[in-house]
């Protein structure tokens, strides 16, 4: 780390000399702070939506607009001067009002710089999702925030600099707080090469153990944050993707560490080598919103006596804030506006909770727009939508969202009988209990609580197959499930024959470990097997509307559970369990 940062090193010790000679030290005294954070908003920026939901309700419980509300109150009761605001990534993805400003209003303010501006947020942290919509949107978001974007470990080819800024201070009466920013270094995993091109993504702990080392020397901050996108992890274990608890726990001279990615609430307390350390994270979409009360001490320029109390802040029945909704108004008619076009006709309903069960409408659909648009031999496809319904009638862009909610590319990749089969294993492995006989369940289930956390396994990572007539027998052990009987035209299925296979950029970069732990494909090697890249699914699905005017969405019945008496009847168990 200290090669690759060196030449940010000088540059940045020559900003030091210079600002440190602006900059007043602390009286002495004592100092109280409230930091608020955000996390993984995905696009939840305004209270209303842009059409009625399942209920008939127009509005959301909880959005930026709320946090707002909050943030405000508390500059006017303790001053602008002792409140720090934050955000930790995964914000410009998820919803229609950011992919409105990155990909179809591509001139006017991105929604998202107006909105942290008008919040006055002090830092921002890149998401592994604000790299998911490519150079084109986050590069001009840099430009347009009036704060810093922070992300240490993302870096630079050229440069061996870090792409972003590594770190801020933010200076409230002299005292100095420094926020070191990472992103998740798990993006190649998930994100095709060409929208992080020009950079390298290293681990956390390393790249946050050297910045923090570089601002104690040169900086002299009296408090460090770390922020990182990235889960809660194990408190015990480094993990590349989710390594919260970790960090809160091990790394030294961290005073408070604010998570997220993995959408969790947590306010945990640590000791860290005799020091408490604070470990936040609020959730996701602004339904809870992460506080931490510092008080301390200033005594000859040094903090002292540092205590701090943390909590998290259910953001349920908080009154918007009626300006920031005053100021936003054109940007959400704007969006509105796009989201209710009509963009065609659905012949029949769609619903997401027959995917977990066996072949559904709403897979196949995608099944047969992959195989279509790509020309490949099979398609895998998984349910992106936990729980949607969409009833048969005029389609708004809305319902394209609904249906497919994320920004993947379509790509083809070349495998062998033998790493399809295998593939599919992985992935009911995920998919299914381990012994459904025994354990009275069809699915992989827990006890947690909220649509994420009822399976053990994220739902976007049960990929079926079309192409291929197969079954999936529930009794046998795991990776001894799969029957491939024939491709769909009778052919025999070989196990030692490449073919081509449709699947999302996210799978073929990596995402889920389908190919890697699954297939048992390097991860150095899954480019080299891309034989095309294509459109943006979503993309794709509305081009297929524009030219037939319909979408119809038919259950295609290549692949079922067996036996299927016992399937039938743990099915509705579950259903029941999942939906009821």
């Amino acid at each position: 780390m200290k090669l690759t940062c060196s030449c940010f090193v000088f540059v940045s010790l020559l900003i030091t000399a210079f600002t440190s000679c602006t900059q007043s030290a602390p009286k002495d005294g004592s100092y109280s702070f409230e930091i608020y954070s955000t996390n993984d908003i995905h696009g939840r920026y305004f209270d209303s939506l842009y059409v009625a939901g399942d209920d008939g309700v127009f509005t959301h419980k909880f959005s930026l607009a709320s946090v707002s509300s909050v943030v405000n109150e508390s500059r006017q009761k303790v001053g602008s001067n002792n409140v720090i605001f934050l955000d930790m990534g995964d914000h410009i993805q998820g919803d229609n009002a950011p992919f409105y400003y990155s990909f179809v209003d591509t001139t006017s303010q991105h929604v998202f710089s107006r909105i942290a501006n008008y919040m006055k947020y002090d830092a921002i942290v890149v998401g592994n999702h604000d790299i998911e919509v490519g150079h084109s949107v986050y590069d001009r978001i840099v430009t347009e925030l009036d704060m810093p974007y922070l992300a240490a470990n993302a870096i630079d080819n050229d440069t061996n600099m870090p792409y972003f800024e590594p770190y801020t201070i933010v200076n409230k009466q002299g005292v100095k707080i420094a926020v070191i920013g990472l992103t998740n270094p798990n993006i190649p995993s998930w994100l095709a090469p060409e929208l992080w091109s020009g950079m390298n993504f290293q681990s956390i702990v390393p790249t946050l153990e050297h910045w923090i080392e570089y601002v104690k020397e040169n900086e002299k901050p009296h408090f460090i944050i770390a922020a990182i996108h990235s889960g809660l992890g194990n408190e015990d274990e480094d993990d590349i993707e989710n390594v919260g608890r970790y960090v809160a726990k091990h790394v030294d001279g961290v005073d408070l560490v604010l998570a997220s990615h993995d959408h969790r609430v947590a306010a945990e307390r640590y000791n860290n080598n005799g020091k408490d350390v604070w470990l936040l994270e609020g959730g996701s979409r602004a339904s809870n919103l992460s506080k931490a009360t510092l008080n301390f001490n200033i005594r000859d320029g040094l903090a002292q006596d540092i205590s701090i109390n943390a909590q998290t802040i259910d953001m349920t029945g908080v009154t918007p804030d009626s300006v920031y909704l005053s100021q936003l108004r054109d940007a959400f008619v704007e969006v509105k506006k796009f989201t209710n076009t009509e963009v065609g006709i659905l012949l029949n309903d769609i619903d997401s909770r027959d995917a977990y069960f066996g072949p559904s409408a709403y897979v196949d659909m995608i099944h047969s727009l992959q195989l279509k648009a790509s020309g490949a031999d099979i398609s895998f496809a998984a349910p992106l939508s936990f729980d949607k319904h969409i009833a048969s009638g005029k389609l708004n862009y809305q319902n394209l969202m609904d249906i497919y909610p994320f920004e993947n590319q379509l790509n083809v990749i070349g495998l062998s009988g033998k790493e399809i089969k295998d593939y599919l294993e992985y992935s009911y492995a995920y998919w299914l209990n381990p012994n459904p006989q025994n354990n009275g369940h069809l699915l992989n289930v827990n006890d947690g609580q909220g649509e994420r956390f009822k399976l053990k396994s994220p739902h976007f990572n049960f990929d079926s197959a079309a192409g291929i007539i197969y079954e999936v027998d529930i009794t046998k052990p795991v990776s001894q499930r799969i029957n491939i009987i024939s491709l769909v035209n009778g052919a025999i299925f070989d196990l030692n024959k490449i073919y081509t296979v449709a699947l999302t950029s996210y799978r073929a970069s990596g995402g889920g470990d389908l190919l890697t732990k699954g297939s048992g494909i390097a991860r150095e090697d899954l480019q080299s097997r891309i034989v095309a890249r294509l459109a943006d699914i979503r993309e794709i699905m509305y081009n297929q509307i524009q030219l037939d005017g319909v979408l119809k969405a038919d259950k295609l019945n290549h692949w079922k559970f067996v036996p299927e008496d016992l399937s039938k009847k743990l099915s509705e168990a579950d259903y029941n369990m999942l939906f009821r």
